[in-house]
């Protein structure tokens, strides 16, 4: 450029360089493209022909620019992805923008009439551009999966619109009303019972967008000789693939690691063909070609009352639900993936088909040893076992039928009326009583078959209407043994209430409303990295008072998502007595509990998770039951026993509370009759059950301490009834639900009891480690930061029993009730109330409290299971404690909330933790280490206070010290090459510091360091984390 006096003028120029070594996309749109369309009679709701010239568009734009190594596009947009390293007009973003708008809008023009033929471009298009930087490899696959599966939703609305239009005969405001409020399992049902398209018979193209990515193809060269030779040259290709998915990405590792030398490409093409092969093998019909393409007349019938799925990524389906399309969309928009079926049944050991009973129950010794002495017991335990598993066989047709007695007991609507029956083997007499016969003892008597079963049917009225309005208040009168009279709630009551301004006890009510919410998605079957997060509907509102299934539903459910949890852990739905008790004084079983809502609530509650992909598991209390008579089961014939144990036996001394009497066949059938009622009415994925130490022996855990010894565990003081209870529940779960989830709450430490039921053990998944949260509260409470152990950390994080999964966590639900503090609160105390404001001193005390409270729930989820689990508001450092309404608080709400709008504030500090909790969970959901195998501890320097170990591909370093920080602190690892940083907890965005440079990057060296192969070396401040990847 020429020089000049004028010159001066470029200093009015910005500065528009983009940052290097970031992924630069330019994404051009459409303007106008609605009148556009409409000029040029598009197809709708997709033109083929549109399509494929924006397709050679964007390819054209490719073939100029060869720093551009993807392009993604759909509709009328187009995204296109330079590498982190490409330096094209200095990376200026107004350069960038402008070039490809104007290559992609020319190119457009200049190919409109070999694909309109016989239409004439009568008016210019245009599209404008936008440059946008990404960090990193993550952020930019989680861009173009916000674009695939916007793609995906909006062709399926598009659809289902123009279907409504074009052949249903509405006008678009009536064809917009209809799709109002719709999933995808609405539309495509819609699109099947009424006009016969089957979604996934839709082009490739429509559904999933296309991806134009480099490749190279044989050409023939002539030479000056006339000889032919082959040559390879660069080609655009247009694929229409799911990018969503790792598989795409590792069929095509030079888009994210640049241009790849000739031994990686045939490398990349080896691992390519063995996933192919793998693939082939597994299912020797790709499912979204050769299915699709050979389905029958008679798949296509049954797919009018099971709607095909919209994704290949929807998990397993349950028999009594119907076959909807999972949520795999609304999880991809995320970046996440739903857990396939044969993913969770492949790694669960105990998922899948039939368990084999036919062994001794002794397999679980192969693996320890120490289990040696105690085979006889383990012998007698199975065959105690096998003996209940023939029994119901023989008696009932097999563990399906009998628990299903929900379907059977209690009240049922017939042709012929109500029908209720009822065990009370006690009574003498027995009849159903209600505002719907004026509560008569003489109207409806029931009888009494020789079982103690009673049963009786309430006629339908004279038009043929059920005579018990729903609504309506029931219950059951007996007549004792010793002539005395007493009226009970049905103990299978699906619906009770109570109304405190009359009385504290509970009445039953006839639930049968016209009309019942439906669920639109099919369970969930739970990832095998599980990342929990525990929740109480009634304190989940920041208002002093009981919050709902619907709010819960509609606030809490959404952040949850945000913050990455793959499953959601509910506490206190079984109805209750008493608020205070947390949920676990139960008096109704198969009642949700009515002061969040009605059970359709809670339906809707499960069902809008599953559209989430995130699991639900329910709290069960099966360890004991409410003391309550008039609306519990205790005495419920009027005996001491029925679904109890007699005398002491039957009582827990320090709960006050009854204890079932797990050797009762009737006792069994209910007690799994409930637990598939949970799954079959409300959808339930999992079960945490509470108090599995108290069932488990027979002293209950009461003054008994624990020391580790295995004759604790296999002597007379194991209640054998208990444990095969267990056995025979997850028995039920696993052989009925494949890739359904139990974990157990033990504090004991019983061996095997995370083993397979088929092996010998008790079955269960998980068990909660118990003991980490514990060993937090204990050091910040009696230790000086300084006198942190490293080897008793990393002991207490890595001690759990071998095969036998544990799930982590730092603080649940008992941490945070009142006589406790929460870890921020013992980090924070007081200084809570005072310095949690941007706009006050950083203390230092709020800076080793926020600073330790990354740290500790970062090493606890990296290292202390195989599942990691967090109690809502404790994610964000939840102030004070939790303390429900009750006589010694004055019935106060105050503390009995969830202060989720500490988080929204921006002026507070909250908000820090919140980002940080979400970027933990996220990168596990990115990298999955709570199911990997790999996890070494490379080392733990008490003078430094460093804790360093692998697990999941990443390196983890942790630097407790208060006060000394590390300049090429060295550390050694497994393997060799290039370290970048995947998170630290002195980031500026979580209210660190901001002293390590995530930018930089740390090459190993070869040489044996930590009992590694390489090291590195890294600047490591004081009170940080950092995780590493390579």
């Amino acid at each position: 450029m020429a020089k000049s006096q004028y010159e001066y003028v470029r200093n009015f120029e910005s500065d528009d360089r983009l940052l290097p070594s970031t992924w630069l996309v330019v994404r051009i749109d459409g303007q106008g493209f609605t009148k556009f369309t409409a000029k040029h009679g598009f197809q709708k709701p997709n033109d083929t022909r549109a399509l494929q010239l924006m397709n050679r568009a964007a390819s054209t734009v490719m073939s100029c620019m060869n720093e551009i190594v993807l392009a993604y596009g759909q509709s009328d947009e187009y995204s296109f992805v330079f590498a982190k390293e490409a330096r094209a007009f200095e990376r200026r973003a107004s350069k960038l923008a402008t070039l490809i708008a104007s290559r992609f809008t020319s190119a457009y023009v200049f190919y409109w009439s070999e694909y309109f033929v016989d239409t004439p471009l009568q008016a210019p298009p245009a599209f404008d551009a936008r440059v946008v930087v990404y960090p990193s490899d993550r952020i930019l696959r989680d861009y173009l999966c916000w674009r695939q599966v916007d793609c995906h939703i909006n062709n399926m609305y598009n659809t289902c619109f123009w279907a409504l239009v074009n052949r249903g005969g509405m006008n678009p405001k009536e064809a917009e009303k209809r799709l109002s409020k719709t999933l995808s399992s609405d539309k495509n049902e819609l699109l099947f019972s009424e006009f016969g398209i089957n979604y996934n018979d839709e082009p490739e193209m429509f559904k999933k967008g296309s991806v134009l990515i480099r490749d190279t193809e044989l050409i023939d060269v002539t030479d000056a000789s006339g000889k032919i030779t082959k040559r390879t040259r660069g080609v655009v290709s247009t694929l229409h693939c799911d990018i969503i998915k790792d598989k795409f990405w590792a069929d095509h590792p030079e888009i994210l690691r640049g241009k790849l030398s000739g031994a990686e490409r045939r490398q990349a093409k080896q691992e390519q063909r063995a996933r192919e092969l793998a693939a082939e093998k597994a299912d020797p019909q790709d499912s979204h070609t050769m299915a699709n393409k050979k389905k029958s007349a008679k798949g296509k019938l049954q797919a009018k009352t099971e709607p095909p799925a919209t994704t290949a990524t929807s998990a397993t389906v349950d028999k009594c639900h119907k076959e909807l399309p999972a949520a795999a969309a609304a999880a991809a928009a995320e970046g996440f993936e739903s857990s396939p079926a044969t993913d969770a049944e492949s790694n669960r050991c105990h998922a899948g088909s039939d368990l084999e009973i036919s062994s001794d129950g002794t397999d679980v010794i192969k693996s320890d040893g120490y289990l040696e002495p105690h085979r006889q017991y383990f012998e007698q335990r199975f065959v105690h076992f096998k003996q209940w598993v023939r029994e119901i066989e023989a008696s009932e047709g097999g563990i399906d039928k009998f628990s299903r007695g929900y379907e059977e007991f209690g009240l049922h609507v017939t042709p012929e009326g109500v029908r209720y029956r009822e065990w009370a083997p006690g009574a003498k007499e027995a009849s159903l009583v209600g505002d719907f016969n004026g509560w008569d003892v003489a109207a409806h008597p029931l009888t009494r078959n020789e079982f103690g079963v009673w049963e009786g049917v309430v006629g339908n009225t004279a038009d043929g209407q059920v005579a018990i309005p729903h609504g309506s208040h029931i219950k059951v009168t007996f007549v004792t043994s010793k002539g005395e009279r007493v009226y009970r709630l049905p103990a299978w009551s699906r619906y009770v209430t109570q109304d405190l301004s009359k009385s504290p006890i509970y009445e039953a009510e006839f639930y049968n409303p016209a009309q019942r919410y439906e669920l639109k998605h099919r369970r969930v079957v739970p990832a095998d990295d599980l990342c929990i997060y525990e929740a109480h509907v009634g304190i989940s509102s920041p208002e002093a008072r009981v919050a709902t299934y619907k709010e819960f539903t509609q606030n809490v459910l959404p952040m949850i998502r945000d913050l990455g949890y793959n499953a959601v852990q509910l506490m206190a739905v079984m109805e209750h007595a008493y608020y205070a008790s947390f949920g676990y004084q139960v008096t109704s079983f198969f009642a949700p509990s009515s002061r969040y809502g009605e059970p359709d609530d809670l339906r809707e509650l499960v069902d809008t998770a599953h559209g989430m992909g995130i699991a639900v598991f329910l709290d069960v209390v099966h360890s004991h039951a409410c003391n309550n008579v008039e609306d519990g089961l205790n005495q419920f014939d009027g005996t001491d026993h029925c679904y109890f144990h007699e005398g002491e036996r039957g009582r827990h001394e320090l709960w006050n509370s009854r204890l079932f009497n797990y050797g009762s066949h009737e006792v069994l059938r209910f007690l799994l009759s409930n637990l598939r009622y949970w799954v079959e009415e409300f959808g339930m994925d999992g079960f945490r059950f509470d108090g599995v130490t108290s069932m488990m022996y027979k002293h209950h855990g009461i003054g008994y301490g624990f020391s580790g010894h295995y004759n604790e565990y296999f002597t007379g003081s194991t209640d054998e009834d208990a444990v095969v209870y267990l056995m025979l529940a997850n028995y039920m779960c696993h052989k009925l639900y494949p890739g359904f989830v139990t974990i157990a709450e033990d504090v004991s430490g019983m061996p095997a009891l995370c083993r397979a039921v088929s092996e010998g053990g008790v079955g269960f998944d998980y068990r909660l480690a118990m003991s980490l949260p514990d060993m937090w509260i204990k050091l910040l409470k009696e230790t000086r930061d300084e006198d942190w152990s490293m080897s008793d950390i990393a002991h207490q994080l890595t001690n759990r029993r071998y095969q036998e999964r544990a799930i982590a966590y730092c603080e649940s639900h008992d941490q945070a009730l009142v006589g406790d503090k929460t870890l921020a609160f013992w980090l924070m105390d007081k200084e809570m109330y005072t310095h949690m404001s941007d706009m006050a001193p950083l203390t230092p005390v709020v800076d080793r409290g926020m600073a330790l409270h990354k740290m500790i729930r970062l090493v606890t989820c990296g290292l202390g299971g195989e599942g990691y689990l967090t109690f809502e508001g404790n994610e964000f450092g939840h102030p004070e404690w939790l303390d429900f309404p009750r006589e010694g608080n004055g019935s106060s709400f105050h503390y009995a909330r969830r202060q989720f709008n500490l988080v929204k504030d921006g002026l507070l500090r909250y908000k820090y933790l919140y980002r940080f909790d979400r970027a933990m969970v996220r990168l596990e959901r990115e990298h999955r280490w709570l199911s990997a195998q790999d996890q070494w501890v490379t080392l733990k320097h008490e003078g430094d206070k460093v804790l360093a170990f692998e697990r999941g591909g990443l390196v983890w370093l942790f630097n407790f010290h208060p006060t000394k920080s590390y300049t090429d602190y060295r550390v050694g690892v497994a393997w060799a090459g290039r370290y970048t940083v995947a998170l630290c907890t002195d980031d500026a965005e979580f209210m660190g510091h901001g002293r390590v440079d995530s930018s930089v990057a740390h090459m190993s060296t070869a040489m044996a360091w930590n009992g590694r192969d390489n090291y590195i070396q890294v600047y490591l401040p004081s009170r940080t984390a950092i995780v590493l990847k390579h």
